[in-house]
């Protein structure tokens, strides 16, 4: 079955569009940028990080955005403190990360983090095989870094959704 052109490009959200390459430029800059300057080394890690949590943050509306963004927020805390433990106590291991993700997904699900907290075995897998590729990275700063990259990449994509929604009020009350 054909479908028109029209059709087709009316599919297409160019703000939306605009606003996550907008978001994923900002998040990368300060990811890059913050976390070189404490850890050189991880800095693309950083970067990559904040850009995930600002297209994870960045919804339709204000309301889902703050929600994924905090959810984002949370779940990367609990990564990192279970992940940033564990490393301050045993060096990386396959063994110790299937460990922590199996701790994880229990304290996720006592907590009631929605989907067992997805958000925070990924930053704990993270944070863990950032520690084998750099182990002279101490734990604390792994971990911390990674949690205000996820902060500062989250932020960034609430902000954007918040100037959407005021942007599309003035156009309403036009």
């Amino acid at each position: 079955m054909k479908q028109s052109l029209s059709t087709i490009l009316h599919r297409v959200d160019m703000k939306m569009a605009v606003a996550k390459s907008i978001a994923v430029l900002l998040s990368y800059l300060a990811g890059f940028y913050l976390t070189g300057s404490f850890h050189d080394e991880s800095r693309y890690f950083g970067a990559m990080l904040a850009s995930i949590a600002s297209v994870v943050a960045l919804q339709a509306d204000f309301k889902t955005s703050v929600k994924q963004g905090w959810l984002r927020v949370v779940g990367t805390f609990i990564g990192s403190l279970i992940a940033t433990i564990y490393l301050m106590l045993f060096p990386f291991s396959l063994t110790g990360l299937i460990v922590t993700v199996f701790l994880l997904e229990i304290t996720c699900m006592l907590l009631k983090i929605p989907d067992n907290g997805k958000m925070a075995t990924i930053a704990l897998i993270v944070i863990m095989l950032i520690s084998q590729k750099s182990p002279d990275i101490p734990p604390i700063v792994n971990g911390t870094l990674r949690f205000l990259e996820t902060v500062v990449g989250a932020v960034i994509g609430i902000v954007i959704a918040w100037l959407m929604q005021l942007k599309e009020k003035g156009k309403t009350a036009c």
